[in-house]
């Protein structure tokens, strides 16, 4: 069995920890679905059940009333605090 030992400099140490730290920094993590769609959002057929109101009138308060949406892929989605504000908003 032999043993081999490598002596590095004080230099050569320090570079590596420099190149380590630089690609530690530099490091993102890849883009989720889940950030794609924050939490607080729900589906369409989801938002019709929370408010309590039928497929049409959603569509309808969508297109002709304001109420804030958002497209993911030709999808449709809610942020329930979105439509508790609309709905405070519509009462006044």
């Amino acid at each position: 069995m032999s043993v081999q030992l490598y002596s590095h400099s004080k230099a050569d140490l320090e570079k590596a920890v420099e190149i380590i730290l630089k690609k530690a920094t530099d490091f993102t993590l890849p883009i989720k679905k889940a950030e794609e769609q924050p939490e607080d959002l729900i589906s369409q057929i989801e938002a019709t059940k929370f408010l309590h109101i039928s497929i049409p009138t959603i569509i309808d308060w969508r297109k002709n009333k304001n109420l804030p949406f958002y497209n993911f892929s030709g999808r449709y989605y809610y942020s329930k605090k979105e439509l508790l504000d609309y709905g405070r908003n519509r009462r006044k």
